[in-house]
């Protein structure tokens, strides 16, 4: 990534599709697609400008709000057997926390199950699991939640500014220790 400033404008343009596209009279499963597509292009533009040290330490630090579900049971939640998330998490002791923004994106671009849900005829939300996770929570996000979040590394606010690197052993590379 060269310049960050031409992914944040992309980023921008991106936002403001999703936003305006929250709502359809009827959703269709081609609506439901292209959002959830231009949902998970946002994530791993995201994630693009976190792992090249292009966004500053309080972006990098942003955390999204979310509804966990614990895995319960031994049985493995799979697409093929039997079994509803509702069978496999305990749905009915919904629990508050909030994720970092690189778990939200890997949950986007790394799901293995997810679910849609809408009021009306406004997208109102996702339940998902990535592969990772699948055996141990589900989460659900509000997608004003995550528009919300996103938001912060479309502004120019978030780009980096002062930048300073330490040698990191395992990694065998140097890695940022602060971006302001």
């Amino acid at each position: 990534m060269i310049e960050s400033i031409y992914w944040r404008q992309e980023l921008r343009a991106e936002l403001a599709w999703l936003k305006r596209h929250r709502r359809y009279r009827r959703w269709s499963e081609k609506q439901l697609v292209l959002y959830e597509r231009r949902l998970m292009l946002v994530a791993f533009q995201v994630r693009s400008l976190l792992e090249r040290s292009k966004v500053n330490d309080r972006a990098r630090n942003v955390r999204a709000p979310v509804i966990r579900y614990k895995k319960i049971g031994t049985k493995s939640f799979t697409y093929v057997g039997p079994g509803f998330p509702e069978d496999r998490f305990d749905i009915a002791n919904p629990e508050p926390s909030e994720l970092g923004v690189v778990d939200v994106c890997n949950q986007l671009i790394h799901y293995y199950w997810m679910k849609t849900w809408s009021e009306g005829t406004a997208f109102k939300g996702i339940l998902i699991f990535s592969d990772f996770m699948r055996h141990k929570w589900a989460y659900e996000f509000l997608i004003e939640d995550l528009i919300s979040l996103f938001r912060v590394f479309a502004n120019d606010s978030s780009a980096v500014t002062e930048l300073s690197f330490h040698w990191n052993e395992k990694r065998q590379d140097y890695v940022a220790r602060y971006a302001r």
